[in-house]
């Protein structure tokens, strides 16, 4: 007991140290008060953060898509960056907010219950940062990290969040709610934030650029940055509360949603504040750190992205405001998956295309290879997820020999071609 007693010091200690050598600047970061005037300007920006190792990978990104729920303890972290190595995977997109939560040293919200499911009851913090963590880990390595984002998800299951410190507790306004006061019912999928309200969007601003000046990453990467309408109420309205219909009156001179020409208004304003955040995230968080590749997820066709989901991230990329559009075709379908991934490339050619396969969903991993020489993308592909590939920490991930044995056929099979891809003049 008494050794395991000092192991878990040493671990904790060097997680501040790692921490520490991630940071940006030695400037004290203030903490966001809810009591705060809404901001509009962000912090001067801070000197870059010193990089492990100057080496980048080199041609096409072979992505890997690393969730919260993979990592409890630094071992799962070092594990899973050695793992994706071994495949020869170029950019890691590392989970570091899931629903209103962190999966690192945040000033503004609580740790993940995940990180803190297997400490004493009662434990407010893992005793390290997986994020410190993984970036030492991945630059010594030679691959880039990003972190990865969910915006718009506020909390997810039928049970409260546990902190007194989440938002779900502190900013019960920012909730979607109806024109009877009636708030998004939590549900076992995602209750989102309210993305209109300009006190909601400053809060993510200042999450993502506290992100860019401590952390030493390559690259921000958003999910989920669209009106998640899976759960939503069809019969109702969101947000359609007072606040949210006087600004929509402000910025439109419409004073009712009575007809249909006034919905359609209100959708293309709602996907306009939308693609408002977007461009603020790159303008107050990702300038303070030029050279970041700025990245988004985006719905598998671009114009059920626009119409259904209120996400226009074609225009994001046509314009130059993200880097890199990340269409999620995730399908075994291989005649589908060509359909949609010629309606991005007609859309905003492929130059700046990374197809993210659903490796999860191909019980035969030649599907994934298949799909890959299908986009041929010039920019790459990213792969979902490492659970697909390796064995995780979630406690929900199927362990049986069958599943294991799964796992490996394709990672061996994903590890070969990567390679071998990878040696190609």
């Amino acid at each position: 007991m008494g050794v395991m007693k000092q192991t878990s010091l040493m671990m904790v200690v060097l997680a501040a140290l790692l921490l520490m050598a991630c940071e940006a600047s030695n400037e004290p970061f203030v903490p966001y008060r809810h009591s705060d005037p809404v901001a509009t300007t962000p912090r001067p920006p801070s000197e870059p953060a010193p990089r492990a190792t100057p080496r980048a990978p080199a041609g096409p990104m072979k992505g890997l898509w690393i969730t919260r729920w993979d990592f409890r303890t630094p071992r799962d972290v070092t594990e899973a960056i050695e793992r994706a190595a071994s495949l020869g995977v170029t950019d890691i997109f590392w989970q570091v907010r899931g629903q209103g939560d962190a999966f690192y040293a945040s000033p503004f919200e609580p740790w993940g219950e995940e990180l803190l499911a297997d400490l004493p009851p009662g434990s407010t913090e893992p005793g390290f940062d997986p994020l410190a963590l993984a970036i030492i880990q991945s630059k010594s390595r030679g691959m880039r990290i990003h972190a990865w984002v969910n915006v718009m998800p506020l909390w997810r299951g039928t049970t409260p969040p546990k902190s007194s410190r989440h938002l779900y507790h502190t900013q019960p306004e920012w909730r979607l709610t109806d024109r009877n006061g009636k708030q998004q019912a939590l549900n076992e999928h995602y209750v989102i934030v309210n993305p209109v309200l300009p006190e909601v969007q400053n809060h993510i601003v200042r999450i993502i650029a506290d992100i860019v000046d401590r952390y030493a990453i390559d690259g921000i990467h958003l999910d989920y940055i669209r009106f998640v309408s899976e759960s939503v109420d069809k019969t109702s309205i969101y947000p359609s509360d007072p606040r949210s219909l006087g600004l929509f009156a402000k910025d439109s001179g419409r004073r009712e949603l009575k007809t249909d020409d006034d919905l359609r208004a209100f959708r293309a304003w709602k996907r306009n504040k939308i693609t408002e955040l977007v461009r603020r995230i790159k303008t107050d968080a990702l300038s303070r750190k030029p050279g970041l590749i700025y990245s988004a997820a985006v719905w598998r066709d671009p114009t059920i992205a626009q119409v259904e989901y209120l996400q226009d991230a074609a225009l994001w990329l046509r314009e130059g405001t993200i880097d890199i559009a990340m269409p999620m075709i995730y399908s075994t379908n291989d005649q589908q998956f060509r359909e949609d991934m010629n309606a991005w490339r007609q859309a905003v050619g492929s130059a700046a295309l990374i197809p993210g396969l659903g490796a999860y969903m191909h019980d035969d991993p030649q599907q994934t290879i298949r799909q890959i020489r299908i986009a041929a993308s010039p920019a790459g592909y990213a792969i979902f997820a490492y659970a697909s590939l390796f064995d995780s920490a979630n406690p929900l991930e199927y362990m049986t020999p069958e599943a294991r044995a799964k796992r490996q056929v394709r990672r061996q099979a994903l590890g070969q071609f990567m390679r071998q891809d990878a040696a190609r003049p």
